[in-house]
């Protein structure tokens, strides 16, 4: 080969050498009509000197063979202007529809390679070079400012320069936020308030989500599980999860990185590139056009997550297992039978009672709690009974002495750890003999603060095991069984009712004040408005963290906490 010299490249280098340090990939002659061999060569990746669109494919001229007498051209870049500060198309910005929620794919040819976005009309496209989405919209529509999606780089087209303003901070910051520790130690200690740019105010943390048609079931586990401050610290720092390549894992941290920024240019997220990964991810099981169960997308998600930071079955291998495992004790034995005797009279089967159980220790991400069966009559009032029990009554199933039947199994079970945050699921749907999803709409009341599982937890000799949990999330269901939620339709007199939906009731930890959140629809509620929904999944944090984060706030809302909870 020909010795070449290629800009950005250090020393004199053959061709094979050059394609290798810039990333261009070597296609297989055409010596069709005995024409003399020449190499096509083509640009797959930039190298570190250059961007993808710096190298103008009409320009990455051919190599001709052996021959001295003819002149080697090489490999010719198109080189970009070099930066400015000052750009006159500054002022054509919109900001007011710029929206990076949605998947980055050029709305031309619909790829996701090299995307940009255009920051007048908001609109994705690919490439810059000549001939390219973004140079022909350039053109057309005399846009110049665009931004580079993958690296945050704006360039001025058809000029091609990169352009470094202070004022494109704000963009850049909104495309990819980013935080140090302590900003994140301080998101559940300092209250703070932020406003968009149509001038709404809104909390971060505490933002609606979008409803991509039926994606409620994902948006109340979105906002539930940014309640949990080691969880969301986690992905709040790109840095703990950046050698790990799961979309899933990816997405879900940019998620949470926007729902939390503080310069957010309006008060709402687009869950629209998670909700793609959690698509592929789970085999198209969940989509937008499929009401699905928030407890067992919960279930499916934390595993997913799990699996994609790397976890494995020890203990406390990824932040999943951290945060929300804890071991449970499970008995066993085979249940007696009954049978008919001579007489047709319902009799037990002689079994030995003495028989051992056999015991098993299993770790959960969740506890899931059996309500008592409905009353089938109603009142003398024509009205329906709606019963009512204490959440401690339903959690004696783990007192180790309630046995339940499982299938022709006597189980019992007896908590032996605690998380750091506990997970309960109140089942309240259920399949009848018609083969139709019911409701369960009993009441259960739950305290906020100081949940003692004591009497449920085997506690060893000598050791000081916190046992009290603190509510920071729970999700409900308002309304009866209805198509809505995957199922029959409810009518009242023939008169279609309302659909029932599933809505998230969130604490603000720094305010220490409840938000009722249903989708995009936010509004603060009193405690005793949460104290009194049909509870579906509750999240709890141990009172011991609860109790360090207090002691981190000023002293003006420590007094309030104390007040608060003396009354």
């Amino acid at each position: 080969w020909r010795l070449v010299k290629m800009p950005g490249v250090d020393g004199d280098k053959s061709k094979e050498e050059i394609i290798a340090s810039v990333g261009i990939k070597r296609e297989e002659p055409d010596d069709r009509d005995g024409d003399e061999e020449k190499v096509k060569v083509k640009l797959e990746r930039a190298g570190d000197d250059y961007d993808v669109d710096d190298f103008d494919e009409n320009r990455l001229d051919e190599v001709l063979g052996d021959d001295d007498n003819k002149e080697a051209i090489g490999i010719a870049p198109r080189r970009p202007q070099p930066p400015q500060r000052f750009c006159p198309y500054l002022d054509s910005i919109n900001r007011h529809i710029l929206d990076f929620d949605f998947e980055k794919v050029c709305s031309i040819s619909n790829s996701h390679l090299n995307v940009y976005v255009c920051l007048v009309c908001g609109k994705y496209f690919q490439g810059r070079a000549r001939g390219s989405p973004v140079y022909f919209h350039s053109l057309e529509h005399n846009h110049h400012v665009f931004m580079k999606l993958e690296s945050g780089r704006v360039y001025c087209i058809p000029d091609n320069y990169e352009v470094l303003d202070s004022s494109l901070a704000d963009i850049k910051h909104n495309l990819n936020p980013t935080y140090t520790s302590e900003h994140v130690k301080s998101l559940d200690i300092d209250v703070k308030y932020s406003r968009g740019i149509d001038g709404t105010e809104f909390i971060p943390g505490t933002v609606g989500l979008n409803n991509l048609k039926n994606t409620a079931y994902l948006n109340v586990i979105i906002q539930a599980l940014s309640c949990v401050t080691e969880l969301r610290n986690f992905f709040l720092l790109p840095e703990n999860y950046k050698h790990f390549k799961s979309p899933l894992v990816q997405r879900f941290g940019e998620l949470l990185r926007k729902m939390w920024n503080p310069s957010a240019f309006k008060g709402q997220v687009s869950p629209h590139e998670l909700f793609q990964a959690i698509s592929v991810e789970s085999n198209r099981k969940y989509r937008s056009d499929v009401h699905s169960d928030p407890a067992e997308f919960l279930n499916w998600f934390l595993n997913s997550l799990h699996r994609g930071l790397g976890g494995s079955n020890k203990r406390n291998s990824s932040v999943i297992h951290k945060v929300f495992q804890g071991l449970v004790r499970v008995e066993s034995k085979k249940a007696k039978i009954k049978k008919a005797d001579e007489n047709e009279r319902m009799v037990m089967d002689d079994m030995d009672d003495d028989e051992p159980w056999d015991v098993q220790t299993t770790p959960f991400l969740q506890l899931t709690l059996d309500l008592p069966p409905t009353p089938l009559y109603a009142d003398e009032r024509d009205k329906n009974i709606i019963p009512q029990v204490p959440l401690l009554t339903i959690l004696h199933k783990f007192d180790g002495v309630y046995e339940q039947n499982v299938r022709g199994v006597l189980k019992r079970f007896r908590l032996l750890e605690l998380p750091r945050y506990l997970i309960l699921n109140i089942k309240r749907f259920n399949m009848n003999t018609q083969f139709e999803m019911e409701k369960n709409p009993t009441i259960v009341s739950f305290p906020i603060k100081n949940l003692d599982l004591r009497e449920f937890i085997d506690i060893p000799e000598g050791q000081n095991v916190v046992t009290r949990y603190d509510l920071v999330a729970n999700i409900c269901h308002e309304g009866l069984v209805t198509k809505a939620t995957g199922t029959n339709e409810v009518h009242d007199k023939g008169i279609a009712m309302k659909e029932g939906v599933f809505r998230t009731q969130c604490l603000n930890k720094a305010q220490d004040q409840w938000f009722l959140m249903d989708d995009l629809h936010i509004q603060e509620i009193l405690p005793q408005v949460v104290s009194i929904s049909e509870a579906y999944i509750q999240i709890y944090e141990r009172s011991d963290l609860t109790a360090a984060r207090n002691a981190q706030k000023p002293v003006n809302v420590k007094a309030e906490v104390k007040m608060e909870e003396a009354n």
